[in-house]
């Protein structure tokens, strides 16, 4: 689904990992846009292979291989806001990860980044709450917040 959203509307990052729960998140993405109008960018970032991993990569087209995993991370919880009519945006990145959301935050003129959500599962809950604060104090090193 391709979002169109009218200028002066709040922009929301939410970075898709492996330990969010697709539905929770939507869900609470679903509910806060029914709130207050947000435009919502979601963000699946793949780190960049080292020096020494990429030797053994040889002729392997690393770049569409870190966009398919990427579009991958992204596809449950793309489909869970399509279905629920919710508009977002979703975008695909290649590198270190604090510095990656910080970027596209900047660049987006975020106000709020997001990691998701996780009701079901007590540790994912924690790990997730433990990368938005390292978000959070990471930008607040930055200047951003």
């Amino acid at each position: 689904m391709i979002a169109h959203f009218p200028s002066g509307v709040k922009n929301v990052l939410v970075v898709a990992g492996r330990l969010l729960d697709p539905r929770a998140t939507a869900s609470m993405l679903a509910a806060m846009h029914a709130r207050e109008t947000v435009r919502i960018h979601l963000l699946a970032i793949e780190p960049r292979p080292s020096g020494y991993a990429g030797s053994f990569l040889g002729d392997c087209d690393v770049e569409s291989v870190q966009e398919n995993a990427a579009h991958g991370r992204l596809a449950s919880l793309r489909a869970a806001l399509d279905a629920s009519g919710t508009p977002y945006r979703a975008h695909v990145a290649a590198g270190a990860w604090l510095e990656t959301i910080a970027r596209y935050a900047r660049e987006l003129g975020c106000t709020r980044v997001i990691v998701g959500d996780n009701p079901q599962r007590l540790l994912h809950r924690l790990v997730l709450r433990h990368d938005r604060w390292r978000i959070e104090s990471f930008l607040r090193g930055q200047g951003a917040q």
